[in-house]
């Protein structure tokens, strides 16, 4: 019988370049539309630095966010915007700190029942 290879990854989609099919369709007509419709309206003697901006806030979009690794920063733009305006979401800044003094609270609770 032949040695064939199990696949790890069942759920993988599509790459080229690197690139899944949907952010090489973004690019591409981030591109087309950049080359052709809006190089119209910028300033000749700006036409060169307009191309190179453009082509790096599309490079920019594809790449995944800072933030949240497993989304692009075109889907964190798309879900800023999508958001519930209405409904307030509390951060909380001093994580670590209030673990701390969670902990250390359950710690002079159990010498308390002792």
């Amino acid at each position: 019988m032949g040695n064939y290879e199990i696949p790890k990854e069942i759920k993988s989609k599509p790459k080229l370049m690197g690139l899944e099919m949907k952010e090489l369709v973004i690019l591409l007509i981030g591109f087309f539309s950049i080359f052709t419709f809006l190089k119209d309206m910028v300033h000749t003697v700006l036409a060169i630095p307009f191309m190179v901006i453009s082509t790096g806030l599309l490079l920019w979009l594809v790449m995944p966010s800072s933030n949240n690794p497993t989304l692009r920063n075109y889907m964190s733009i798309i879900l800023f915007f999508k958001r519930d305006k209405q409904t307030y979401h509390a951060l909380d800044h001093d994580k670590k700190n209030n673990e701390k003094l969670i902990q250390l609270n359950r710690e002079n609770n159990r010498k308390g029942e002792v």
